[in-house]
């Protein structure tokens, strides 16, 4: 009976991988997105240094149980007062396209329609493999960012997550 201790958590982990997903879609006024997760967000604060100075962000994110390469997120941040990292939306995107470099590596980006704000996508092949897509908006003195990361770029969450993203006017 001892021999086959292994096998619990074996079965355990596989149960896990084969929960199915459900999606849930989000819309929170107070923070002024709309965004379908694959499955139950969970909220969280945290507060980081940016170009911007000290920023506290609200994060909403889904990890699928048991899968440690793939997470989806939605963090929306206060712009601090003042002119650090730039005073117009223009300098605040370029400002944060820097930072994103420094933090995932060599960011690939392009504008969005002007129907989806002030803002950009991006992706970036991270150095541990993975793959990371996202979009960042300006609007109203905050910065939102919705982000996945999986293990390649033709994911369908992916996908359908970043394309439901939006800041609400």
């Amino acid at each position: 009976m001892r021999r086959l201790g292994w096998l619990v958590p074996v079965c355990l982990a596989a149960a896990q991988g084969c929960v199915r997903e459900t999606p849930v879609r989000v819309e929170d006024r107070n923070l002024g997105i709309v965004v379908v997760f694959p499955g139950k967000p969970r909220l969280h604060k945290f507060s980081e240094p940016t170009p911007f100075g000290q920023m506290e962000w609200f994060s909403t994110t889904y990890e699928p149980p048991g899968r440690f390469d793939r997470s989806f997120f939605v963090n929306v941040g206060n712009l601090p007062p003042g002119d650090q990292g730039g005073s117009t939306e223009p300098e605040v995107l370029d400002t944060y396209r820097t930072f994103l470099a420094r933090r995932l590596g060599p960011v690939e980006t392009a504008p969005l329609p002007p129907d989806r704000g002030a803002g950009f996508r991006y992706k970036a092949h991270l150095p541990s493999g993975g793959y990371a897509e996202g979009v960042a908006v300006v609007r109203r003195g905050r910065l939102h960012q919705a982000q996945a990361t999986v293990s390649r770029p033709e994911d369908a969450q992916l996908k359908a997550f970043l394309d439901s993203f939006a800041v609400l006017p």
